[in-house]
């Protein structure tokens, strides 16, 4: 019965074999060699996604062993030329010219209802199991997912957006060039702004530049480690690092300059430049760090009414810790009284330079 279509197919007529498989299914419909053919000719013509699916939907309901073999060995075959295709793509992606240099592969947030159905792509094209993959992938803001050859990441990062899931790479060398200013006050704000800014410990430059430059701000909060002493199991005591308070940023971006213009209230000179509330320069503690920083912050929305806020630094940077060896690589521009270095530093750095890449540069 379906000798006339097999010989059609060995002699590559895909076009009669079509024509007598559509005769065969007005008679058999429910006859799973139809089935079998249908994916066959899929396979043949080049669409390895449909005759995958065919072959999978046929395999639990067949009993038959000859056409169990048929199936399995039309599976194997799809699974090399998929192999074949996807080395053929790497290798391609792996011939330009900064193929090699290190990049970063950033996971964008995805809508929680639509997790599920696109975990099951994700975990196909970084080939791990659905439920880590529901876990990889962020609701509210950037995930770090990976470092190495960007030729290698711009492959995955084209693969993800085919599927609908939102990506991004980046050079880890595009960060390091980016100037940033470590703001001590604002001087002046008639013709243009004019801030004083430290160079390095104990030189200071002056700075200018129009409100109209600035494009888009950067917040966030960094944690202040402190070691202490507390009292464990068996009354002995333990030494603990914990986090005493957090520091916070505010980084405007100056694109035309390629800067970052930075703010902390740690470092932040509230009794010099100009005020921004009638308390702030008064020494009597009325003016406290808190209310200070945030009369700043609000001086800033006035004047920067309509940039938009990258906000979302805490759950990026906890993914972004974790690669130790990337974050060693970044000059974080910061310099807190810590007891120690912190991989939070290099972190916001990072998150800041990633969305300066974002919003004006290709990636």
């Amino acid at each position: 019965m379906f000798e006339p279509i097999n010989d059609a197919i060995h002699s590559q007529d895909y076009a009669k074999a079509h024509q007598l498989l559509q005769e065969l299914t007005q008679e058999e419909a429910d006859n799973p060699w139809i089935g079998f053919y249908t994916a066959r000719l899929q396979e043949l013509e080049g669409d390895l996604t449909a005759a995958n699916e065919g072959y999978h939907q046929l395999l639990p309901n067949v009993v038959n062993p000859k056409l169990i073999a048929q199936i399995r060995q039309g599976l194997q075959r799809i699974t090399e030329q998929q192999e074949a295709q996807r080395q053929a793509a790497l290798d391609r992606a792996m011939q330009g010219s900064d193929s090699q240099q290190m990049g970063m592969l950033i996971l964008e947030p995805i809508a929680p209802e639509l997790k599920q159905a696109a975990a099951q792509k994700f975990g196909q094209i970084m080939e791990i199991d659905a439920y880590s993959a529901r876990l990889q992938l962020p609701s509210r803001s950037w995930r770090l997912y990976r470092t190495g050859a960007l030729g290698k990441l711009r492959f995955y990062a084209e693969k993800l957006r085919q599927a609908e899931i939102p990506c991004f790479t980046v050079a880890v060398g595009d960060i390091t060039p980016l100037n940033v200013y470590n703001v001590l006050y604002i001087q002046g704000i008639n013709s243009q702004v004019t801030v004083v800014y430290e160079v390095q410990k104990g030189q200071r430059d002056i700075l200018t530049f129009q409100w109209s430059d600035i494009a888009q701000r950067v917040t966030g909060m960094l944690p202040i480690f402190e070691e202490c002493v507390d009292i464990g199991v068996g009354r002995k005591l333990e030494r603990k690092t914990e986090t005493l308070d957090y520091a916070k940023f505010c980084d405007l971006h100056l694109p035309q300059s390629q800067s970052i213009i930075r703010f902390c209230d740690q470092t932040y000179h509230f009794l010099d430049g100009i005020s921004f509330s009638e308390t702030q320069q008064v020494t009597d503690g009325r003016a406290t760090a808190y209310d200070s920083w945030n009369h700043l912050i609000e001086f800033m929305n006035q004047q920067l009414p309509n940039t938009s806020i990258w906000s979302e630094f805490t759950p990026f940077g906890e993914s972004a810790i974790e690669f130790q060896e990337l974050l060693k690589l970044i000059n974080s521009h910061i310099d807190l009284l810590r007891w120690e270095e912190t991989p939070w530093d290099a972190a916001f750095q990072l998150y800041s330079g990633l969305a300066f890449i974002k919003a004006f540069k290709s990636s």
